[in-house]
């Protein structure tokens, strides 16, 4: 099992089965930005948005000048302004 069955989960919106495999990919190389960057994805149409936003920010880490995982920060940075608008101004 590797990140083309992993992607072919997501792809048929089998996130569970998509975040096994991608979890056991990313514990054996905590490096692996497709891996990570499609974690922060299916987090993201989870509605996990903070595991989203980690794993975009992890990607940056390694590799800042990567825009999935720039626009996917920011987006759900974007998301969590439009929810938690009140959280800011009582």
């Amino acid at each position: 099992m590797g990140l083309q069955e992993a992607v072919k989960l997501f792809e048929k919106n089998e996130f569970d089965k998509s975040l096994e495999i991608l979890n056991d990919l990313i514990s054996k190389n905590g490096t692996d930005i497709q891996s990570i960057n499609l974690r922060g994805r299916i987090y993201y149409k989870m509605q996990k948005w903070g595991n989203a936003m980690n794993d975009y920010a992890t990607v940056l880490e390694i590799e800042p000048h990567n825009q999935e995982a720039k626009t996917g920060l920011q987006m759900a940075k974007n998301i969590l302004g439009y929810f938690t608008p009140d959280m800011f101004n009582p």
